[in-house]
């Protein structure tokens, strides 16, 4: 991988930062060191369900009470408390998103503010490889952050509805022993450990070791799955200045995907009957994905003084992909036998990722500024080989198992390599003045390289680039209430050209909000109320003058509430709840879908988890209940059909007694039938049936 001489000097930084502390004065006066445990770190546990502090919004250890955008902290505790196997699971109590919209096929389907987030999955605040098709294991996080709206400003190429940040549990200073084992219905399996400990008297080599290994059957016929994942950690303090981490983690997975149900028979009536939910339209022993992803990186902080600090962080991502999935194009019009092809897919991808950071804090006269400036690089490398096979349709109501399969033949179209390499420059300045005033101001230029090269012979050569800003306001008064105002772009590059050969302009974005958030002085309890309007602009859609191409004049806007309440109610009762309301329409565009609402958005959204400890009555129990809701939804792009709105229930039960724990969870507790969304009249995918699993956690101490 050749990497630009800029990118190289960036990298020798940490070793430039450790010389220089070497050769300081002796005589320097020693710092006084601040304890983390005096308050939360933004990227350490979450103490309950209400976290106060986030480096997601602006990469910096702020507040999220002087913070001028929405974001949403989900801890370790609340996910082990729902019980959540997956990060769509992990992720459906959050105002605004609406997560696993299209069932279990083995990737995290994310939807925020209405718009398709999945590919904007970052882990430690970089990027991840776009053609993933993995799950991410939520054991592996400390927490799981959402920031909500553009966020091109500081991490470059992000659509506009906002991302999801994984922060990874990291060596702790308190020992942690732990192991657990998981069983339940559909054949589900699990076994879990996570430990952490200093490796010297003084403490300053930690390590920590997470792992967790699943299986499972499913509702649908001849689908199973199977994850692996393994993540050792090693934190050195060189000095009380400065601190090393190395990251390293490896997760294989083997799972058979689950594709859509025609909406003729499930949505909307069928002469023959409703579907089977348990109908399986692939090819027993044929549909099956491999998955590979090894990952390696370090973090490394260094403080020149108090109020000057640097921080950098890379990381190497190597993926693999192998395996088959069949897809299904058309219903017959008897709406017996399923029209449907076999796609294979062997993918490579091997990605760097770079994040530099200098962080200065100073006065001048009344204002006082906490200022970021940083660079970061990302190089991607990606060999792709698709190829396509005929097979013959699926009678839906008895069918053959044993059908005839063409030969497979190579897709030029899109079988190739792509070759990326983004670079961006960013300043932003986080300005308090006042009793309570919070302005926070960033600008960001991007510059990258795009090669696409296709078996079919086309090569396209793009160089697409932004300049991106943030401007937020927030006034904190002195008993919890914190009013806002915010405006964020964003933009991300488009592949492909138009009829002329020009290539396509990137994607941009524009967001304003308004909110208004509440803390209680213990900082364990929260809730944000904000309102935006969001536009997303350059969006591809048939050129009217030649329909064998796209051009771009596409728009949507989307309008939206969320109201979201997080945190301790009293000593033993903990609530997470929200409710979302999305008025999301196409303003632009050439064909009938003009004035349409997009698909997989629902206008009204809510849901409410309360967890209970019933204290010294029946100590060591718990008790945790959860209700969602989603609104109806545009089953296709012309509306002509909507899938119906549901409720589902999520129950729990908990007990610990010494260092033992165990847990009871149930999710979609009436094991009630419904579609969790429609991409097309071909393609209604189902919500998940009705699942069970006790966990036993053993602590050592």
């Amino acid at each position: 991988m050749k990497l630009k001489w800029g990118v190289v000097c960036a990298l020798m930084m940490p070793y430039w930062s450790v010389h220089a502390e070497v050769a300081e004065d002796a005589a320097e006066l020693p710092e006084v060191a601040v304890s983390a445990r005096q308050e939360e770190s933004a990227t350490g546990p979450v103490k309950g369900y209400k976290a106060s502090r986030s480096q997601t919004a602006t990469k910096t250890n702020a507040a999220l009470s002087e913070t001028p955008q929405s974001v949403t902290v989900i801890g370790s505790e609340q996910i082990r408390d729902q019980g959540a196997q997956s990060l769509a699971e992990a992720l459906r109590f959050t105002a605004g998103v609406d997560a696993g919209q299209r069932g279990r096929r083995g990737l995290d389907d994310i939807s925020i503010r209405g718009f398709v987030q999945s590919a904007y999955v970052l882990r430690d605040g970089m990027r991840m490889d776009n053609d993933m098709w993995i799950q991410n294991e939520p054991f592996a996080f400390e927490r799981i952050e959402v920031l909500k709206g553009p966020a091109s400003v500081l991490y470059g190429q992000i659509s506009p509805g906002g991302l999801v940040n994984l922060v990874t549990k990291r060596p702790t200073d308190k020992p942690i022993a732990e192991i657990g084992i998981g069983l339940g219905n559909y054949n589900q399996k699990q076994l879990t450990a996570d430990f952490s400990d200093a490796l010297n008297e003084d403490g300053t080599v930690r390590y920590r070791l997470v792992g967790i290994s699943s299986a499972s059957d499913d509702q649908v016929d001849f689908v199973d799955r199977q994850r692996t994942y393994i993540a050792p950690s090693l934190t050195w303090d060189i000095s009380d200045k400065t601190s090393l981490t190395l990251l390293a983690s490896y997760q294989k997975s083997d799972f058979v995907p689950i594709r859509g149900l025609p909406a003729r028979g499930t949505v909307l009536s069928n002469p023959n009957g409703p579907i089977s939910y348990s109908r399986f339209v692939g090819v027993p022993g044929v549909d099956k994905y491999s998955t590979e992803q090894t990952q390696v990186g370090y973090l490394f902080e260094h403080a020149f003084s108090p109020s000057i600090k640097f921080k950098q962080s890379m990381r190497v991502n190597d993926y693999d992909l192998e395996g088959a999935f069949t897809s299904p194009t058309s219903l017959s019009a008897n709406g017996l036998n399923y029209a449907r092809r076999i796609e294979y897919r062997d993918v490579h991808g091997q990605m760097l990722t770079m994040d530099n950071q200098l962080n200065m804090q100073f006065d001048t006269a009344a204002l006082r500024h906490d200022v970021l400036l940083g660079f970061d690089y990302l190089h991607f490398d990606s060999k792709r080989t698709d190829k396509r096979a005929s097979v013959t349709a699926l009678n839906l109501y008895n069918p053959n198992y044993s059908p005839t399969i063409g030969v497979a033949v190579t897709t030029p179209t899109t079988t190739g390599t792509d070759k990326l390499e983004q670079k961006g420059l960013y300043l932003q300045d986080h300005i308090k003045f006042g009793d309570g005033w919070n302005l926070v101001l960033g600008l960001r230029r991007d510059e990258s390289d795009l090669l696409e090269k296709r078996l079919s012979g086309s090569r396209t050569r793009t160089n697409p680039g932004a300049t991106t800003g943030r401007a937020g306001l927030l006034y904190a008064f002195g008993n919890g209430w914190s009013p806002y105002i915010s405006y964020s772009e964003s933009f991300v590059p488009v592949t492909g050209s138009g009829a002329d050969g020009s290539a396509f302009k990137p994607e941009t974005g524009q967001q304003r909000e308004i909110g208004l958030k509440y803390e209680t002085p213990n900082k364990a309890f929260g809730t944000t109320v904000a309102l935006y309007d969001l536009t997303r602009q350059n969006v591809t859609t048939t050129d009217p003058n030649n329909t064998a191409f796209n051009i771009q004049t596409g728009e949507q806007q989307h309008r939206g509430v969320e109201i979201e309440a997080t945190g301790q109610l009293t000593s033993r009762l903990n609530v997470v709840g929200s409710y979302s309301y999305i008025d999301a329409e196409i303003t632009k565009s050439t064909t009938g879908t003009l004035h349409k609402r997009p698909i997989l958005v629902a206008k009204n959204m809510a849901n409410l988890w309360a967890n209970y400890d019933m204290g010294r009555w029946l100590q060591g129990l718990g008790v945790g209940i959860g209700a969602r809701y989603i609104g109806k939804q545009a089953g296709d792009d012309l509306n002509t059909f909507y899938t119906p709105h549901y409720t589902v229930y999520d129950a729990a039960l908990f007990y610990r007694t010494g260092p033992w724990r165990f847990a009871l969870n149930a999710r979609n507790l009436a094991d009630k039938e419904y579609i969790a969304s429609c991409s097309s009249v071909s393609a209604c995918y189902t919500g998940d049936p009705r699942m069970i699993m006790l966990n036993a956690t053993y602590a050592f101490k």
